[in-house]
Protein backbone atom coordinates (compact mmCIF):
# COMPACT_ATOMS: atom_id res chain seq x y z
CA UNK A 1 0.00 0.00 0.00
CA UNK A 2 1.76 3.14 -1.23
CA UNK A 3 -0.74 5.69 -0.03
CA UNK A 4 0.88 9.14 0.34
CA UNK A 5 -1.52 9.89 3.21
CA UNK A 6 -0.55 6.80 5.19
CA UNK A 7 2.37 8.38 7.03
CA UNK A 8 0.38 11.24 8.64
CA UNK A 9 -2.29 8.77 9.79
CA UNK A 10 0.26 6.35 11.21
CA UNK A 11 2.23 9.05 13.04
CA UNK A 12 -0.87 10.86 14.26
CA UNK A 13 -0.82 10.06 17.99
CA UNK A 14 2.69 11.39 18.48
CA UNK A 15 2.95 14.19 15.94
CA UNK A 16 -0.40 15.56 14.77
CA UNK A 17 -1.18 17.82 17.67
CA UNK A 18 2.33 19.26 17.35
CA UNK A 19 1.92 20.81 13.91
CA UNK A 20 0.45 23.83 15.62
CA UNK A 21 3.85 24.85 16.89
CA UNK A 22 5.36 26.16 13.67
CA UNK A 23 5.21 29.61 15.25
CA UNK A 24 5.94 28.51 18.78
CA UNK A 25 9.55 29.61 19.04
CA UNK A 26 8.89 33.35 18.85
CA UNK A 27 10.96 35.23 21.42
CA UNK A 28 9.31 37.62 23.84
CA UNK A 29 11.14 39.69 26.40
CA UNK A 30 9.96 39.96 29.96
CA UNK A 31 9.79 43.62 30.81
CA UNK A 32 8.01 43.52 34.15
CA UNK A 33 7.79 41.41 37.28
CA UNK A 34 5.29 38.50 37.39
CA UNK A 35 1.85 39.82 38.24
CA UNK A 36 -1.31 38.38 39.71
CA UNK A 37 -4.67 39.35 38.25
CA UNK A 38 -7.41 38.58 40.77
CA UNK A 39 -10.91 37.58 39.76
CA UNK A 40 -11.97 35.99 43.05
CA UNK A 41 -10.65 35.21 46.50
CA UNK A 42 -11.30 31.47 46.47
CA UNK A 43 -7.69 30.51 45.87
CA UNK A 44 -4.51 31.39 47.70
CA UNK A 45 -2.87 34.28 45.90
CA UNK A 46 0.30 33.13 44.13
CA UNK A 47 2.74 34.72 41.73
CA UNK A 48 3.71 33.02 38.50
CA UNK A 49 7.05 31.97 40.01
CA UNK A 50 5.38 30.47 43.10
CA UNK A 51 2.90 28.55 40.98
CA UNK A 52 5.60 27.31 38.62
CA UNK A 53 7.55 25.97 41.61
CA UNK A 54 4.50 24.00 42.80
CA UNK A 55 3.85 22.66 39.31
CA UNK A 56 7.41 21.36 38.95
CA UNK A 57 7.30 19.82 42.44
CA UNK A 58 4.15 17.87 41.47
CA UNK A 59 5.12 16.91 37.92
CA UNK A 60 5.09 13.34 36.66
CA UNK A 61 8.75 12.45 37.13
CA UNK A 62 9.61 8.97 35.88
CA UNK A 63 13.02 7.95 34.56
CA UNK A 64 11.38 5.13 32.55
CA UNK A 65 7.82 4.69 31.22
CA UNK A 66 6.09 1.78 29.51
CA UNK A 67 2.45 2.27 28.54
CA UNK A 68 -0.36 1.03 26.32
CA UNK A 69 -3.13 3.26 25.01
CA UNK A 70 -6.01 3.47 22.57
CA UNK A 71 -6.19 6.45 20.23
CA UNK A 72 -9.26 7.79 18.45
CA UNK A 73 -8.86 10.48 15.82
CA UNK A 74 -11.10 12.60 13.62
CA UNK A 75 -9.09 14.52 11.06
CA UNK A 76 -11.03 16.51 8.50
CA UNK A 77 -14.08 14.26 9.17
CA UNK A 78 -12.06 11.07 8.70
CA UNK A 79 -12.19 8.83 11.78
CA UNK A 80 -9.59 6.25 12.84
CA UNK A 81 -8.93 4.12 15.91
CA UNK A 82 -5.70 2.30 16.76
CA UNK A 83 -3.49 1.12 19.60
CA UNK A 84 -0.09 2.40 20.62
CA UNK A 85 2.65 0.98 22.80
CA UNK A 86 4.73 3.76 24.31
CA UNK A 87 8.17 3.53 25.92
CA UNK A 88 10.15 6.47 27.21
CA UNK A 89 13.34 7.34 29.00
CA UNK A 90 13.22 10.81 30.53
CA UNK A 91 14.90 13.51 28.45
CA UNK A 92 16.37 10.85 26.18
CA UNK A 93 14.10 8.58 24.07
CA UNK A 94 10.45 8.31 23.04
CA UNK A 95 9.58 5.03 21.28
CA UNK A 96 6.12 4.27 19.84
CA UNK A 97 4.72 1.16 18.18
CA UNK A 98 1.44 1.75 16.31
CA UNK A 99 -1.08 -0.96 15.41
CA UNK A 100 -4.65 -1.20 14.15
CA UNK A 101 -6.97 -2.25 16.98
CA UNK A 102 -6.08 -5.84 17.91
CA UNK A 103 -3.83 -6.01 14.84
CA UNK A 104 -0.17 -6.44 13.96
CA UNK A 105 2.29 -3.56 14.16
CA UNK A 106 1.85 -1.07 11.32
CA UNK A 107 4.63 1.39 12.12
CA UNK A 108 7.32 2.29 14.61
CA UNK A 109 8.74 5.67 15.62
CA UNK A 110 11.75 6.51 17.77
CA UNK A 111 12.53 10.09 18.76
CA UNK A 112 15.69 11.25 20.53
CA UNK A 113 16.94 14.73 21.29
CA UNK A 114 18.58 15.03 17.86
CA UNK A 115 16.95 12.44 15.58
CA UNK A 116 13.61 11.10 14.37
CA UNK A 117 13.37 7.55 13.06
CA UNK A 118 10.30 6.20 11.27
CA UNK A 119 9.61 2.70 9.94
CA UNK A 120 6.47 1.57 8.10
CA UNK A 121 5.67 -2.13 8.19
CA UNK A 122 2.86 -1.54 5.71
CA UNK A 123 4.95 0.18 3.05
CA UNK A 124 8.25 -1.55 3.91
CA UNK A 125 10.08 1.76 4.12
CA UNK A 126 11.97 3.83 6.66
CA UNK A 127 13.38 7.29 7.24
CA UNK A 128 16.05 8.64 9.59
CA UNK A 129 16.36 12.39 9.94
CA UNK A 130 16.77 15.29 12.31
CA UNK A 131 13.98 17.62 13.44
CA UNK A 132 14.15 19.53 10.16
CA UNK A 133 12.18 16.66 8.64
CA UNK A 134 9.35 17.12 11.12
CA UNK A 135 9.48 20.90 10.97
CA UNK A 136 9.24 20.89 7.17
CA UNK A 137 6.64 18.15 6.99
CA UNK A 138 4.38 19.57 9.70
CA UNK A 139 5.32 23.23 9.07
CA UNK A 140 6.27 23.93 12.66
CA UNK A 141 9.14 24.21 15.11
CA UNK A 142 9.21 21.50 17.75
CA UNK A 143 11.74 19.83 19.99
CA UNK A 144 11.98 16.78 22.21
CA UNK A 145 10.84 18.63 25.34
CA UNK A 146 7.55 19.72 23.75
CA UNK A 147 6.71 16.17 22.63
CA UNK A 148 7.64 14.74 26.03
CA UNK A 149 5.61 17.38 27.87
CA UNK A 150 2.45 16.81 25.86
CA UNK A 151 2.57 13.03 26.25
CA UNK A 152 3.06 13.15 30.03
CA UNK A 153 0.93 16.19 30.83
CA UNK A 154 3.94 18.10 32.16
CA UNK A 155 4.52 21.79 31.70
CA UNK A 156 6.43 23.13 28.71
CA UNK A 157 6.93 26.63 27.33
CA UNK A 158 7.90 28.20 24.06
CA UNK A 159 11.59 28.94 23.76
CA UNK A 160 12.49 32.03 25.80
CA UNK A 161 8.83 32.80 26.47
CA UNK A 162 7.87 33.40 30.09
CA UNK A 163 4.80 32.60 32.13
CA UNK A 164 4.22 36.03 33.63
CA UNK A 165 0.64 36.11 34.95
CA UNK A 166 -1.70 34.11 37.16
CA UNK A 167 -5.45 34.36 36.68
CA UNK A 168 -8.29 32.55 38.43
CA UNK A 169 -11.54 31.23 37.05
CA UNK A 170 -14.81 30.32 38.70
CA UNK A 171 -13.98 26.61 38.56
CA UNK A 172 -11.27 27.09 41.19
CA UNK A 173 -8.37 26.63 38.80
CA UNK A 174 -5.31 28.81 38.47
CA UNK A 175 -4.64 29.94 34.91
CA UNK A 176 -0.94 30.39 34.27
CA UNK A 177 -0.39 32.58 31.22
CA UNK A 178 2.36 33.96 29.02
CA UNK A 179 0.23 37.08 28.53
CA UNK A 180 1.01 39.97 30.88
CA UNK A 181 -1.37 42.81 31.65
CA UNK A 182 0.43 45.09 29.18
CA UNK A 183 0.31 42.52 26.38
CA UNK A 184 -3.35 41.78 27.12
CA UNK A 185 -4.21 45.44 26.61
CA UNK A 186 -2.24 45.64 23.35
CA UNK A 187 -3.62 42.34 22.03
CA UNK A 188 -7.16 43.71 22.34
CA UNK A 189 -6.33 46.64 20.10
CA UNK A 190 -7.27 46.00 16.50
CA UNK A 191 -4.34 48.09 15.23
CA UNK A 192 -1.73 46.02 17.07
CA UNK A 193 0.25 44.16 14.34
CA UNK A 194 2.16 42.09 16.89
CA UNK A 195 -0.52 40.19 18.74
CA UNK A 196 1.36 37.58 20.76
CA UNK A 197 0.98 33.83 20.67
CA UNK A 198 -0.75 33.14 23.98
CA UNK A 199 -0.19 30.01 26.03
CA UNK A 200 -2.48 29.35 29.01
CA UNK A 201 -2.45 26.41 31.41
CA UNK A 202 -5.26 25.60 33.83
CA UNK A 203 -3.76 24.25 37.07
CA UNK A 204 -5.64 22.31 39.74
CA UNK A 205 -5.30 23.71 43.26
CA UNK A 206 -5.52 20.14 44.60
CA UNK A 207 -2.58 18.44 42.89
CA UNK A 208 -1.02 21.30 40.87
CA UNK A 209 -1.27 19.28 37.69
CA UNK A 210 -2.26 20.67 34.30
CA UNK A 211 -5.98 20.17 33.68
CA UNK A 212 -6.10 22.05 30.40
CA UNK A 213 -3.72 23.84 28.07
CA UNK A 214 -4.57 26.35 25.37
CA UNK A 215 -2.40 27.93 22.70
CA UNK A 216 -3.81 30.62 20.42
CA UNK A 217 -2.35 32.61 17.56
CA UNK A 218 -4.99 35.06 16.37
CA UNK A 219 -2.73 36.42 13.64
CA UNK A 220 -3.04 33.18 11.68
CA UNK A 221 -6.35 32.02 13.17
CA UNK A 222 -4.91 28.88 14.74
CA UNK A 223 -5.53 27.31 18.13
CA UNK A 224 -4.90 24.15 20.13
CA UNK A 225 -6.71 22.99 23.27
CA UNK A 226 -5.86 19.86 25.26
CA UNK A 227 -7.76 18.67 28.33
CA UNK A 228 -6.37 16.06 30.74
CA UNK A 229 -8.42 13.89 33.10
CA UNK A 230 -8.53 10.61 35.05
CA UNK A 231 -5.30 11.22 36.95
CA UNK A 232 -3.98 8.11 38.67
CA UNK A 233 -1.20 7.77 41.20
CA UNK A 234 2.06 6.11 40.22
CA UNK A 235 5.41 5.80 41.95
CA UNK A 236 6.52 8.79 39.84
CA UNK A 237 3.55 11.05 40.57
CA UNK A 238 0.06 11.44 39.11
CA UNK A 239 -0.38 10.60 35.42
CA UNK A 240 -3.31 11.67 33.19
CA UNK A 241 -4.84 8.50 31.75
CA UNK A 242 -7.22 10.43 29.50
CA UNK A 243 -6.64 13.39 27.19
CA UNK A 244 -8.62 15.10 24.46
CA UNK A 245 -7.18 17.55 21.96
CA UNK A 246 -8.86 19.89 19.50
CA UNK A 247 -6.86 21.69 16.81
CA UNK A 248 -8.32 24.48 14.70
CA UNK A 249 -6.08 25.33 11.78
CA UNK A 250 -6.03 24.53 8.06
CA UNK A 251 -7.95 21.40 9.03
CA UNK A 252 -10.18 20.62 11.99
CA UNK A 253 -8.70 17.80 14.06
CA UNK A 254 -9.78 16.04 17.23
CA UNK A 255 -8.22 13.10 18.97
CA UNK A 256 -8.29 11.36 22.31
CA UNK A 257 -5.78 9.11 24.05
CA UNK A 258 -6.93 6.60 26.65
CA UNK A 259 -4.12 4.86 28.53
CA UNK A 260 -4.88 1.33 29.66
CA UNK A 261 -1.65 0.62 31.52
CA UNK A 262 1.29 2.74 32.69
CA UNK A 263 4.42 1.23 34.25
CA UNK A 264 7.12 3.49 35.65
CA UNK A 265 10.80 3.17 36.52
CA UNK A 266 11.40 -0.22 34.96
CA UNK A 267 14.27 -0.10 32.40
CA UNK A 268 13.06 -0.50 28.82
CA UNK A 269 14.48 -1.54 25.48
CA UNK A 270 13.98 0.54 22.33
CA UNK A 271 14.44 -1.85 19.40
CA UNK A 272 14.60 -0.30 15.96
CA UNK A 273 16.03 -2.89 13.59
CA UNK A 274 15.39 -2.02 9.95
CA UNK A 275 15.13 -5.02 7.58
CA UNK A 276 17.57 -4.88 4.69
CA UNK A 277 14.70 -5.09 2.19
CA UNK A 278 13.10 -1.84 3.40
CA UNK A 279 13.37 1.25 1.19
CA UNK A 280 15.02 4.39 2.55
CA UNK A 281 12.73 7.32 1.78
CA UNK A 282 14.43 10.72 1.76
Amino acid sequence: MNNPKAKPVILFPVLLLLFFFHSSCRTTKKTEKPIVIRESKKLIERTADELLSLIYQNSFNAEWVAAKAEVESNVDSKKNSFDITLRMRKDSVIWVSISPLLGLEAARVMITRDSVKYMSRLNKEYQISDYNFLNNWLRMNIDFDIIQGILTGNIFAYKKNKFSSVYENEDRYYILSTLSRRKLKRAMEEKDPNKPVVQDMWISDENFRIIKLSIEDDRINKSLVTEYSNFKSTAAGEFPYESKTNISAEKKSDFSISFKKVIVNEPQQFPFNIPGSYKNIR
